[in-house]
């Protein structure tokens, strides 16, 4: 404690006075009252802030107001829209069933119709390799050969009228024109064509000769559509059939499947056990070309209706078509 004492006693008893920290200010220090005083009257008061606030105050009402109208407008052309859009809607719905039952109209009368055309076709053949040349009224003649196809004699084979398929003559190296023949019995038209779907293609005179099904121009489009499926199920080797109206019908295991509309093709290819396949939609209005031009209809005693369209059924050769009209009496 002595010590302590002694350091203590060592510092000066009066104190030590501290110059000011200089002022780095611009302005200068107001240290008179009266430049307080000249202040004080500019300051704002009570009453000064009570009408700046009362100010600010109707500002932001009519402000608030404005917007609240705005809201309330664009709120009601909202409802209105939205109303409108639900109407809209609504009719969206009405006119997509309605376009969908008028397809499913069209495909049925497109089916129908078809069917009707290929009944007119139940005694008519389509003759392939003919050479060009003979007149049109000698055609008949020159068919008279079919009774002697596949090696059986027919005893008969009636009256024959034939012509060439309408469309222009062909230059000498392309493919002569088809010759569409009709036969007056049926049963007979059936017998020649089971045989030309056992030989497939004879030689009559240098010529090679094929003769398949007189089938409609939508028949034929629709059997190209079904190409690729056709050709899956004959590596399969899954034997199959066309029917009337169109249709592919097939048969695995013990059941038998069939195709009348593009709807059924999935199912179909799954039961076959083939992988899918896309084909396109031979029901659609858009799928059938237009026809080559307008012809002449002709009379009865003219021959046989021709299917203006004389390529083959591509991939569906006669001795692989079903075209045997199943439930249905010929004529």
């Amino acid at each position: 404690m002595e010590e302590v004492s002694q350091g203590m006693e060592s510092f000066p008893s009066t104190p030590v006075r501290l110059s000011p920290t200089p002022s780095f200010s611009s302005e200068p220090q107001l240290t008179q009252e009266g430049e307080w005083r000249a202040i004080l009257p500019n300051l704002l008061t009570k009453a000064d802030f009570e009408a700046l606030s009362d100010r600010l105050g109707r500002v932001v009402r009519e402000e608030v107001a404005q917007l609240r109208a705005d809201l309330a407008n664009v709120e009601a052309r909202m409802s209105v829209a939205e109303s409108e859009t639900r109407a809209l809607h609504t009719d969206l719905e009405h006119t997509n069933s309605t376009v969908t039952n008028q397809e499913a109209d069209l495909a049925s009368l497109t089916t129908w119709v078809d069917d009707l055309d290929n009944h007119g076709r139940r005694l008519n053949l389509r003759v392939r390799g003919v050479r060009e040349g003979d007149p049109a009224e000698h055609i008949p003649d020159t068919l008279k050969w079919l009774r002697y196809w596949g090696g059986q004699q027919i005893p008969r084979l009636g009256k024959v009228r034939a012509h060439r398929a309408l469309r222009p003559m062909p230059s000498p190296e392309e493919q002569p024109r088809d010759i569409i023949c009709c036969l007056e019995n049926y049963q007979l038209k059936e017998d020649i064509l089971h045989t030309a779907r056992r030989m497939g293609t004879i030689r009559f005179e240098n010529q090679t000769i094929s003769i398949y099904q007189d089938l409609s121009r939508y028949t034929l489009q629709a059997r190209r559509a079904l190409c690729p499926v056709i050709s899956a199920l004959q590596q399969a080797g899954i034997p199959y059939r066309w029917g009337y109206p169109f249709s592919l019908s097939a048969r695995h295991g013990q059941d038998q499947h069939t195709v009348k509309k593009p709807s059924n093709l999935p199912g179909f290819l799954q039961a076959m056990g083939i992988p899918p396949i896309q084909v396109p939609d031979w029901l659609a209005s858009s799928f059938l070309q237009p026809p080559p031009g307008p012809q002449q209809p002709s009379r009865p005693d003219q021959g046989p209706q021709d299917s203006s369209n004389s390529d083959a059924e591509t991939g569906t050769r006669a001795r692989h078509d079903g075209s045997r009209r199943t439930n249905r009496a010929p004529h």
